[in-house]
């Protein structure tokens, strides 16, 4: 798929007992499409959009949108925060931007990850759901993605912490109850996937969900 990046394995390559997935990106469609579109609305660079309305993609603790993925403020209240933010890149805001970033039908669900997801479970692999994510948000993630497919599920609302943050890697590997180095993840922001490795976990980074699956598919093979 061109201008997609490929999978990308880093860590341990065997022994693993779970297998962790992120949701946007990766069981999902990203929601880049419609930041760029956005982006292109207001003529700036979908980099730029994506500071303004998602944040830094670390873990600073006063972005609206972080705020909101840690349970700490509503999805209702993240608009009328994020002017100031706009303002550092000469963006003036419309004002619905976050209703069509989280419109429906923004995404699609990724049938191969789902199944692979199955699969794994029926080879008895415990398997696990990691994101980033709202409240408000969980009602349509339960609507497109069975949760008892996941031994563990870990939102970051939930739990007051988010990716990349050390908590909530920590949070998952305490709810599956394996060892660090026997989880492998796969997550579609490289940020996302430095702090799993510093613990132990084997990480692949998603571009073509293909290409990530392959992956996955060759660490399990040597275990």
């Amino acid at each position: 798929m061109p201008g997609v990046p490929p999978a990308r394995v880093s860590g341990n390559h065997d022994g693993f007992e779970a297998v962790v997935f992120d949701f946007g990106g990766v069981l999902i469609t990203s929601i880049s499409n419609q930041l760029g579109t956005i982006a292109a609305s207001h003529g700036v660079e979908t980099a730029v959009m994506h500071e303004v309305i998602l944040g830094p993609r670390g873990s600073g603790p006063d972005h609206p949108w972080h705020r909101a993925e840690r349970g700490e403020i509503a999805v209702a209240a993240i608009q009328e925060l994020l002017d100031p933010w706009a303002a550092e890149h000469g963006v003036t805001l419309h004002g619905d931007e976050m209703d069509r970033i989280l419109a429906p039908g923004g995404y699609t669900v990724v049938d191969a990850m789902i199944d692979r997801v199955t699969r794994l479970r029926s080879e008895g692999y415990l398997t696990g759901l990691l994101t980033n994510t709202f409240a408000e948000f969980q009602p349509t993630m339960q609507r497109d993605i069975d949760f008892d497919l996941f031994d563990v599920v870990v939102e970051s609302f939930a739990v007051g912490s988010r990716k990349p943050e050390r908590a909530i890697y920590e949070i998952a590997q305490t709810g599956l109850d394996v060892a660090h180095d026997a989880i492998v993840y796969l997550d579609d922001f490289e940020q996302n996937l430095i702090e799993p490795l510093t613990l132990g976990w084997t990480t692949i980074r998603v571009g073509d969900h293909a290409d990530a699956l392959a992956q996955l598919d060759g660490l399990l093979a040597v275990r």
